[in-house]
């Protein structure tokens, strides 16, 4: 980390917690489509909520056990953080018969492109990114 972060004021800190509200985004190529994905960071309540609903829950010998639809999650957060394509399109939505954009997302892309956009889209809402620790 470099030394201006390690030297902020409360103020600076707070300024730039204030003007926080963009994210980031990368637009990617699926390659055996050939077309650009243009994704948008989320935040963590956003991804965290996400991953609740695609969250099944069971009791087995008395004990709660979770587990997380990784095929649902992905689609969730793919149809969440795309600002294009529009997944949702009723051109879409006719061709493939889907009830909405996570339906057209599961018939169009292979799991492999799935899994890949769904790492794109954690990584640009800050997961797997080492943070440094400010020295005292």
């Amino acid at each position: 980390m470099d030394d201006t972060a390690e030297r902020m004021s409360e103020e600076q800190v707070l300024q730039r917690l204030l003007s926080a509200d963009s994210v980031p985004e990368r637009t990617v190529t699926i390659p055996r489509l050939g077309i650009p994905v243009t994704l948008r960071g989320l935040t963590g309540k956003q991804v965290f909520s996400l991953r609740e609903r695609c969250t099944e829950r069971t009791t087995r010998r008395g004990q709660m056990v979770e587990r997380v639809d990784e095929e649902e999650f992905n689609t969730a957060l793919v149809a969440a953080a795309t600002a294009s394509p529009n997944w949702g399109d009723p051109k879409l939505l006719a061709k493939y018969r889907a009830s909405g954009p996570e339906e057209v997302i599961k018939r169009v892309l292979l799991a492999g492109e799935l899994a890949a956009l769904g790492d794109a889209v954690l990584d640009l809402s800050g997961f797997n990114t080492e943070l440094e620790d400010v020295k005292n």
